[in-house]
């Protein structure tokens, strides 16, 4: 299976993807007293043994692209509020280009230094971060919420069919 063009990885709303919530749903049905409240500890060890390991890399990788749609969010924000007429801001600001935000991203979250790394990992953000826009709602749709849950619960129905108990 692979990680990127995986319907089982494709991420909900809240970030997870229906593997996780399959997964969570069988590690919560089996939590015993002494496993409680190490459910995420148990949701990694799992999704690496299925998936791999997931990097340093991959993981500032996707904090820089988390980083990237906060700071893309808040410069429209500012940039809408600055479009106001009664708005007490004077100049009128607008939204950072994305290599722009690539490149802060490069900097602050993955910690590159020289002009050749921040090139090649801006370039990368970007692209990822255009993939990522591809793929992110924009604003929660509840239709799309309720076909995600109705899959994750045909997928359940299908585990405790063949035995595998996925409830409390």
């Amino acid at each position: 299976m692979s990680g990127s063009d995986s319907t089982f990885l494709a991420p909900f709303g809240d970030g997870s993807s229906v593997l996780e919530r399959v997964l969570l749903a069988i590690i919560e049905a089996h939590t015993t007293p002494e496993t409680e409240g190490r459910q995420q500890e148990r949701l990694g060890t799992a999704m690496r043994a299925l998936v791999g390991p997931v990097t340093e890399r991959e993981r500032q990788i996707k904090q820089a692209v988390r980083y990237m749609v906060r700071e893309r969010q808040r410069d429209i924000c500012e940039a809408e509020l600055a479009a106001i007429p009664s708005s007490r801001t004077a100049t009128a600001a607008s939204a950072r280009p994305i290599a722009q935000l690539a490149e802060a991203a490069a900097r602050k979250v993955v910690g590159c230094s020289t002009p050749a790394e921040l090139r090649a990992v801006a370039r990368f953000l970007s692209q990822r971060y255009r993939l990522s826009a591809q793929t992110r709602p924009m604003e929660p749709d509840p239709i799309t919420a309720a076909l995600e849950e109705e899959a994750v619960g045909r997928i359940l129905a299908e585990l405790e069919e063949w035995g595998v108990s996925t409830r409390y």
